[in-house]
């Protein structure tokens, strides 16, 4: 089974930049803030990664 490496990438990006956050070494950045504005590209984003992943 062939996994996704644009997921997998978001993912370990998303988790540093909660713990950057959390740890207090980004000053003025939320995360939180980040993705309940974007959240919707996010979603356009997987899907069409999923969609090119089926055609290939």
């Amino acid at each position: 089974m062939k996994k996704s490496i644009g997921i997998s990438l978001f993912l370990i990006v998303l988790g540093v930049l909660f713990l950057l956050d959390n740890l207090g070494i980004i000053k003025d950045f939320s995360v939180g803030h980040l993705i309940k504005t974007y959240w919707p590209i996010i979603l356009i984003w997987m899907g069409a990664e999923k969609l090119f992943r089926d055609f290939k």
